[in-house]
């Protein structure tokens, strides 16, 4: 771990953030600070500031923060470590293994096979995009003109098209590859009486991206009744590189879209003729599930591009039970969920070919969020309103029992307010699903609550203040001893700080980042916001000695607690009463 936390360094020293966020976003020098326009929420001013001396980022506007690896991270849509990676490259440094990776003898052998497998997949969807407008091509393209693509949508989405079983194999065989390596990553397949042959034969082609844009499987759909008799769509099969039910079709697009802009949301439909028809009338924003029920790593992958998803699944699909679980786990991974109807029972393409995209939009903002969708299931499914009473007590437990199910899976904020929405629809009082609720509740210690930032304690705001002078390396900033801390994050600052003093060396700012990667935005604006100009020094200087004195008389304080405690066990020790005394006076000495 002390290996990585010292690349992690290497890392960041090697990649200047200016240098870095420079050649993401057009950076203007504002006094000694660099400023752009937010790239991960919509504004027109610049509001979003890089500080080379402390190697962070800010935005006044939305609140995030971070270092290099932090923009990495959240502009790239990808993980802590893939983000690391980018900017060693970068900096031409090599990624150090990981212990496990050391000890895994076949790991190399395997990152070479994914490798190879890149590169089948690469050169296929070259084969079929050159098959697309080659004479024999004539047939997908009649089709893609028929659903109004143009050129630039056929590029943008490498549309292709399989000409037939053999062509494929042939050129695959013409590059070098290994039949062996071909078969693993998806793009032939063992046939029984044929041999070796092209799955997706004779249909239209569209190649399936990862995040960082590379194609790993492809979808195929039938263009003939010959073809469409095997089944209209048809998709790679599970691979090292593809797995269907864990991948989204076009999140390459949407990661692109929000790098252009803002991504508020993002709409998920079940098929990718769905995604292409709408970026093709204009609407950018739709990833496919590719007709999966959602899946936990699904929602990872959304969560790294927005934080609101709008399901628009076909009429006949949405109230499926297994459309419902894929939502929830949405729900869980803390995305905000709404359901979109789509009239007529249309396919979103369809929707938008007829009405244009404004009609779309406007769907949008009439959809349901989870809760009300599931009651509206609950409403359809059970008519509680019914004229004919035998119906309606027949329906109302049923209705119930589905309303409390839901109210469980709210946190207690949305509960409150759905509590006081299903009392009205079925008479039952508020009370009731109150008491219902609270039935359910496993019995056992419950945990501590959370303290945000706007309830710390004049100690505690000392803390942070004192945290911030002494990463920034203010020369009247000085510590002997740790705070109490009662939370991870100061503890490991001041952890770290005290480290630095040990060993002479100097701390910086960025390092909380490193420390703490998933403390709150709130706690790193404590650190970063405050105004260290040099016209607040000397008022500065003076709170910084106001903090230090607070948090000394705080730890003085737990010490007498924990004497006068020893003092009730032992009541007729001497050495203790005097000990207690002479604390007493350092107590009223610092205050």
């Amino acid at each position: 771990m002390a290996d990585m936390t010292d690349f992690i360094q290497q890392v960041k020293r090697a990649n200047d953030i200016v240098d870095v966020i420079g050649s993401y976003l057009e950076l203007r020098l504002r006094g000694t600070t660099y400023f752009a326009r937010c790239p991960f929420h919509g504004e027109k001013t610049a509001s979003f500031s890089v500080n080379r001396n402390m190697q962070i980022f800010h935005c006044f506007g939305c609140g995030e923060s971070g270092d290099v690896i932090g923009f990495v991270q959240k502009y790239e849509s990808c993980t802590f470590m893939e983000a690391l990676e980018i900017l060693a490259k970068r900096a031409n440094l090599k990624m150090p293994e990981t212990a496990t990776q050391r000890q895994d003898k076949e790991f190399s052998e395997r990152k070479k096979k994914k490798d190879v497998y890149f590169n089948i997949c690469r050169d296929t969807a070259v084969f079929y995009y050159k098959s697309y407008y080659a004479s024999r091509g004539e047939i997908a393209r009649n089709y893609v003109a028929k659903r109004g693509f143009d050129v630039d949508t056929v590029k943008k989405f490498g549309i292709g098209y399989s000409p037939d079983r053999y062509s494929l194999v042939k050129y695959l065989e013409s590059k070098g590859y290994a039949t062996e390596d071909c078969l693993k990553a998806g793009v032939v397949q063992q046939s029984t009486n044929s041999g070796i042959v092209d799955a997706l034969s004779g249909r239209l082609i569209i190649p399936i991206f990862n995040m960082q844009g590379k194609v790993i499987a492809f979808g195929g759909r039938g263009l003939d009744d010959k073809t469409i008799a095997f089944g209209k769509y048809k998709n790679t099969s599970d691979t090292p590189l593809f797995t269907k039910k864990d991948n989204l079709f076009a999140l390459n697009v949407a990661k692109e879209q929000k790098q252009q802009t803002a991504l508020p949301n993002l709409v998920v439909v079940e098929g990718y003729m769905d995604v292409i028809a709408m970026y093709q009338a204009g609407f950018r924003r739709a990833v496919a599930s590719m007709g999966t029920s959602l899946t936990e790593q699904q929602a990872k992958w959304l969560s790294r591009l927005t934080d609101t998803v709008y399901i628009c699944y076909d009429g006949d699909a949405a109230g499926q039970k297994a459309t419902v679980r894929g939502l929830d786990i949405l729900d869980k991974a803390g995305l905000e969920v709404k359901v979109m109807t789509v009239p007529e029972k249309l396919d979103p393409d369809e929707y938008i070919g007829k009405y244009g995209k404004d009609a779309f939009e406007q769907l949008i903002g009439e959809a349901l969020p989870l809760p009300d969708y599931k009651l509206k299931l609950l409403d359809d499914a059970f008519d509680i309103k019914s004229s004919d009473s035998a119906v309606r007590n027949n329906a109302l437990p049923k209705y119930v029992q589905g309303a409390l199910t839901m109210l469980r899976s709210l946190d207690d904020a949305r509960q409150a307010r759905y509590i006081t929405a299903v009392s009205l629809r079925t008479g039952y009082s508020e009370d009731y699903f109150r008491r219902k609720l609270t039935e359910v509740v496993s019995s056992g210690d419950e945990a501590l609550p959370d303290v945000t930032v706007a309830e710390l304690t004049p100690e505690d705001k000392a803390k942070y203040f004192m945290a911030a002078c002494l990463l920034r390396g203010e020369s009247y900033a000085t510590i002997e001893e740790k705070p109490l801390c009662n939370s991870a994050f100061l503890s490991k600052l001041f952890d770290y700080v005290l480290d630095c003093k040990e060993k002479n060396e100097k701390p910086t700012v960025d390092m909380l980042y490193t420390l703490c990667p998933n403390a709150q935005q709130e706690e790193y604006a404590q650190i970063i916001e405050p105004d260290f100009s040099k016209a607040r020094q000397d008022k500065n200087e003076r709170y910084y000695a106001e903090c230090k004195r607070l948090v000394t008389v705080e730890k003085l304080k737990r010490k007498r607690e924990e004497l006068m405690a020893q003092i009730k066990n032992n009541p007729n020790d001497s050495s203790l009463l005097e000990e207690l005394t002479k604390l007493s006076k350092k107590i009223t000495n610092a205050k």
